[in-house]
C-alpha cells in the first residue's frame, strides 16, 4: 500500500501549479464574495453588478417569484428584489446560480458527478445558513462558505484524473470516505487543496480558512466560528443523504461543534425539513 500511496503522492507546489492554469472566475464572483465583509457594500452597487448580466437576472427573477418565497406581489427588477427578500438573500442566489455555471462548464461529466457535488454545497450552504444564528456566525458568509466547503474536490477531476480515479477505487475497496482515501494516497486532501484554490483566487481570507479545515475545525484558529458551522452543516447533509449516494460516509461530528449548536430534538426535525425542502425548491428554480 505505501508504493500505491507514494505513486499518487501530491505534492502542495505540483497542485499550486496547476490550480494557476485553471480558468479565472468571473469577476461578479469575486465581487460577491468580498461584498459579504465589506461594510460599505449597498444594495445599490450589488443590483448595479447583477443587472451587467441579463442572464443571471432572468434566473434571479424567476427564483424571487416562484412558490419557494410565496411573495404576495410580483418582482420585476433585482432592486426590487432586494428590497423584498434582503440583501443577504439575493446575493446568495447570485453566487449559487454564477458559480454553477462556470464550474459546471469545467468538468467532465465522465469522471465527476458535478451535479451531485453542487446539490451537496447547496445544501449545506443552505444548512449553514440555518446554523449559523444559533453557532454565533454571520449568516451570508455560512452560505457562501456552505457553496465553497467541496471546491477542492473539483481540482483532481480537472487537473489529476489518474488520482481522482484512484481515489474512487480506494472508497470502493476500504468502504471509506473520499477526505480517508485521498489522505492515504494523497498525502493531502480536498479541503487543503479547496483552501490554496481559494487564496490563488483571493477569497476573503476567513472563507479560505474556514475552506480548509471544515474537516477539522479545531485547527482552524481565526475561522473557528465559521469552520465549525461548516463542519456540521456538512456532516449533518451528509447524514441525510440529499444526493442519493448509496456509499454515502457520514463523518464523525466534532463534538465541541455539536455543543455549541446545542440542537433539540424539535431543532434538528426543523432544521432537516427546512434543509430538504429549501434544496428542492432552489436547485428546481435555478435549473440545477
Amino acid at each position: 500500500m505505501m508504493d500505491e500511496a507514494n505513486a499518487f503522492r501530491l505534492d502542495p507546489d505540483a497542485v499550486a501549479h496547476s490550480i494557476v492554469k485553471l480558468p479565472s472566475l468571473p469577476v461578479i464572483v469575486l465581487d460577491l464574495l468580498h461584498s459579504i465583509e465589506d461594510e460599505n457594500a449597498s444594495a445599490e452597487m450589488l443590483s448595479a453588478k447583477v443587472a451587467s448580466d441579463p442572464a443571471l437576472v432572468a434566473r434571479l427573477l424567476r427564483v424571487a417569484n416562484s412558490s419557494f418565497y410565496g411573495l404576495q406581489r410580483k418582482v420585476s427588477s433585482v432592486s426590487d428584489a432586494i428590497f423584498v427578500l434582503g440583501l443577504g438573500s439575493v446575493r446568495n442566489m447570485a453566487l449559487s446560480a454564477t458559480l454553477y455555471e462556470s464550474m459546471n462548464s469545467q468538468i467532465d461529466p465522465a469522471c465527476f458527478n458535478f451535479k451531485k457535488h453542487w446539490r451537496h454545497s447547496m445544501a449545506t450552504a443552505l444548512c449553514a445558513e440555518a446554523l449559523a444564528v444559533k453557532m454565533k456566525c454571520a449568516r451570508d458568509s455560512a452560505f457562501a462558505a456552505g457553496l465553497l466547503h467541496d471546491i477542492g474536490q473539483l481540482i483532481l477531476p480537472i487537473c489529476f484524473p489518474k488520482h481522482q480515479e484512484a481515489v474512487l477505487k480506494y472508497c470502493v475497496q476500504f468502504d471509506c470516505s473520499a477526505y480517508v482515501a485521498e489522505r492515504a494516497l494523497l498525502d493531502t486532501d480536498h479541503a487543503a487543496i479547496g483552501r490554496v484554490l481559494t487564496e490563488k483566487w483571493n477569497f476573503p481570507p476567513t472563507l479560505s480558512e474556514a475552506v480548509g479545515w471544515h474537516h477539522e475545525p479545531e485547527n482552524a484558529a481565526g475561522a473557528a466560528p465559521l469552520a465549525g458551522v461548516l463542519h456540521l452543516a456538512d456532516c449533518i447533509v451528509h447524514g441525510l443523504d440529499l444526493v442519493d449516494n448509496p456509499s454515502e460516509q457520514v463523518p464523525r461530528i466534532n463534538a465541541n461543534c455539536w455543543n455549541q449548536a446545542n440542537l433539540s430534538w424539535a431543532d434538528s426535525q426543523a432544521l432537516f425539513s427546512k434543509v430538504e425542502s429549501g434544496l428542492e425548491a432552489l436547485c428546481r428554480e435555478l435549473a440545477i
